[in-house]
């Protein structure tokens, strides 16, 4: 190992570069620790890459809804529940509720009047060109002496074209109710009083949203208690809140118990402080190298990327067993010994991580680059930095240590003779295990929510409350607002002509584009002059000359008694362009009633500026196109590693070291998947890994033989890198959970069959 002037100054000067940028980031950089699970997702999925803009128009629309929470009440004191709730929420900082006030029928007619010859309902449209049923259809509404929107417009529109088309589209918008001014839903034949709370943070900020969640679920749960009443809510906060609390006391746990386990390890085989220490400090340095690494590239330190780095614990303290094991044995030349396979087995191993940089998941990227780093630190600390220690020629191993570690050998290679038979009923036990239970992934992004079950039924009650559970929503983008509404009316004349029996919501119900409202005027006035509302009129004895077109513009129902409608189905955002800003727009629908057919989605997908809103959907396909492309990485970086094994050992040598390495990760895989059920994209991110955990072994196998050093150095990796993995097994997080599970698989796998990858039995 190096251990020369130039090394040294090497070492302290580039560990002290590292140690003045990290501690400058941590301190005075303006990082922060994300917990926002959307982060984790892919950021541009496949609908979106037809056009950019349409995710900027999906944050534009989804962003401030992403900080609010909605509340739903039943029972017998609802009313009294819902008053209490609100008072008490004044007692909590930056929760803000949305006041949703009872449309006012007068203020309604008052507005709309005087365009009202512009609106026409699609029953109207289909009598206006019969006298008969335009006739009857008027009747009809002058019989409904109760209904407000007939008795607010009959002096000023006896037509009662505008009563007809707001009555209509206000139903058609919701099924929201009013029972004494507050909004309230009627679901199976119960009555919900419903709530929205608007937060002023960032719904994903880690101190305030666990705060603010805690005091909201505190305040539900006495009021649901005092009062006997059933109250659900829903909200991201609740979901960011949950998944920080998990991750700290997942780091805290694994990571303590992991450590302990290692220094367990360190002192009953070396029976000395001195490797327990220096062990400590290269994973310390090691972690600070991969801290500063994410510092350097990212503003954000995803705290799910603290969780899995935890397993920079099980490689780096790989490296150093390797260390002590070779210290222990005075005869051998370290250099020689030691640092040929670890530089290798550090190649091998970033290259693994290196494919996971480019990922669409930001998690990955940061894992990646976390260990990258950290095992350099790590690998420059061993080979740098350890031998400098003189304590470490006075290294002893524990004598019962050696006397398993030879037993073990000896059993190995009485195995060695049967090689060619254990590696037959490996293969035929790996492919029985295939044909019982062939592969399969499940890419659904919905299996790997850590959220939990109370929290997730919780989403699933609201979800079913408002209907969510068999809509779908659509977004659109244009470069101006009556672009957006012509598009929005093309659409939604397009989806009732292929499913005439869909219901769909959008601000358009409401706001026509004047294209729309200029072809309805002239419909009107054509049969107005035809004679058309002749009785109709003569029934009311009421008069009402159609002069010239006056166009409801998007300003003027901004400032309306419906401008909430204008904030919550339209979004205005911006794009730059050739260093220029520009102003764009996106509103979104709302389909209900049937889902869509193929044809209705190959149409929409057809269609430039407009996409399906589903992120499940998009993500898990997302997941899917990437999947696909790790296993070709798989097969490649399979292939690349063995041919570079059969060159550098020579054919027989390597393809034994291949076949364990491919096995031990097919293995994990089987079994898993055995355990699990489904894989997913995580567990073939462990077998990239395992890939390259597994080289290490058989390349230490390769260039020491079965010997008793290899051997020991070996053992004690791999019962560290099980530990740490194995840790990770025990994640609520399904992510960390199948990684982990995975990765402990392939350990354990590739432990037992290196050994049969050795061709110099005892070197």
């Amino acid at each position: 190992m190096p251990n020369s002037n130039k090394a040294a100054y090497f070492y302290w000067l580039q560990l002290t570069c590292v140690l003045m940028l990290g501690l400058y980031l941590l301190f005075f950089s303006r990082w922060q620790l994300e917990t926002n699970l959307l982060a984790l997702l892919p950021q541009q999925t496949q609908n979106h890459q037809k056009n950019a803009n349409i995710a900027l128009a999906e944050q534009a629309l989804f962003a401030d809804k992403q900080k609010q929470v909605v509340i739903a009440i039943k029972g017998d004191n609802a009313m009294v529940a819902y008053n209490m709730l609100h008072q008490d929420i004044a007692t909590i900082d930056n929760v803000i509720p949305i006041a949703s006030p009872q449309p006012d029928i007068s203020a309604l007619a008052e507005f709309y009047l005087p365009y009202r010859h512009n609106f026409l309902s699609p029953a109207y449209l289909i009598a206006l060109n019969e006298q008969q049923a335009l006739t009857k259809l008027v009747s009809e509404q002058l019989t409904q002496l109760a209904n407000p929107f007939v008795s607010a417009t009959l002096a000023s529109d006896p037509r009662l074209n505008l009563a007809h088309y707001l009555q209509e589209n206000l139903r058609t918008l919701g099924e929201v109710e009013y029972q004494q001014g507050i909004p309230a839903i009627n679901h199976n034949q119960q009555t919900y009083l419903i709530s929205r709370l608007q937060l002023n943070i960032d719904s994903f900020s880690l101190n305030d949203s666990k705060k603010i969640a805690e005091q909201l679920q505190r305040l539900f749960n006495d009021i649901a208690v005092q009062y006997s009443v059933t109250l659900h809510y829903s909200g991201i906060i609740f979901h960011t809140a949950e998944s920080t609390s998990q991750a700290k006391q997942e780091i805290s746990i694994f990571g303590t118990l992991s450590m302990l386990g290692v220094m367990l390890l360190l002192l009953v085989i070396f029976r000395s402080i001195t490797p327990l220490l220096t062990a400590l400090i290269t994973i310390a340095i090691a972690t600070f190298y991969g801290v500063t690494a994410i510092l350097i590239f990212f503003d954000k330190l995803h705290i799910l990327t603290l969780v899995f780095a935890i397993t920079l614990i099980g490689i780096v303290i790989d490296y150093c067993f390797h260390f002590f094991v070779c210290a222990a044995q005075p005869e051998l030349t370290r250099k020689k010994s030691i640092t040929k396979p670890l530089i290798l087995s550090f190649l091998t191993t970033i290259l693994g991580y290196f494919a996971l940089i480019f990922s669409p998941l930001t998690l990955l990227s940061q894992v990646a680059l976390f260990m990258i780093f950290g095992l350099l630190g790590a690998l420059l600390t061993v080979l740098i930095l350890l031998p400098s220690i003189s304590k470490f020629g006075r290294l002893v191993i524990s004598s019962k240590v050696h006397q398993f570690s030879g037993n073990a050998i000896a059993f190995f290679i009485s195995l060695l003779n049967k090689r060619r038979l254990i590696f037959t009923l490996l293969f035929s036990a790996l492919i029985g295990l295939f044909v019982i239970q062939p592969i399969n992934f499940n890419d659904d992004v919905r299996l790997l929510n850590s959220s939990p079950v109370w929290l997730l039924n919780n989403e699933k009650n609201m979800a079913d409350l408002f209907n969510k559970q068999k809509s779908t929503r659509l977004i659109v983008q244009a470069n101006n607002v009556q672009s957006l509404l012509e598009q929005q009316e093309l659409i939604i004349d397009k989806l009732l002509a292929l499913q005439p029996n869909i219901n769909i919501k959008s601000i358009v119900n409401l706001l026509p584009s004047i294209k729309r409202q200029r072809a309805h005027f002239a419909l009107l006035e054509h049969a107005n002059k035809q004679g058309q509302f002749d009785s109709a009129l003569a029934i009311t004895g009421l008069n009402d000359p159609i002069s010239t077109f006056k166009p409801l513009s998007f300003d003027q129902f901004a400032t309306g008694p419906l401008s909430p409608l204008n904030h919550l189905f339209i979004a205005k955002y911006s794009i730059t362009q050739n260093q220029v800003a520009k102003i764009q727009y996106a509103a979104w629908l709302e389909v209900s009633g049937d889902d869509l057919t193929h044809t209705s989605i190959e149409w929409l997908k057809h269609y430039e500026n407009v996409a399906i809103f589903d992120k499940a959907e998009q993500v898990s396909s997302t997941l899917a196109l990437y999947r696909q492309g790790i296993i070709w990485l798989l097969v490649i970086a399979l292939a690349t590693v063995t041919l570079v094994l059969m060159t550098k050992f020579g054919i027989k040598a390597g393809s034994l070291a291949s076949f364990c390495t491919i096995t031990s990760g097919i293995s994990a895989l089987l079994i898993s998947q055995l355990l699990l059920g489904h894989l997913n994209i995580f567990n073939l991110l462990a077998a990239l890994l395992i890939l390259a955990l597994a080289i290490d072994y058989v390349i230490f196998y390769q260039e020491h033989g079965l010997c008793e050093s290899t051997f020991l150095a070996i053992s004690l990796s791999a019962i560290s890198s099980a530990l740490v993995f194995g840790m990770l097994a025990f994640s609520k997080t399904p992510a960390v959970n199948s990684f982990g599970l995975t990765v402990m698989i392939g350990i354990i796998v590739i432990f037992i069959l290196a050994p049969f990858s050795n061709i110099k039995h005892n070197n």
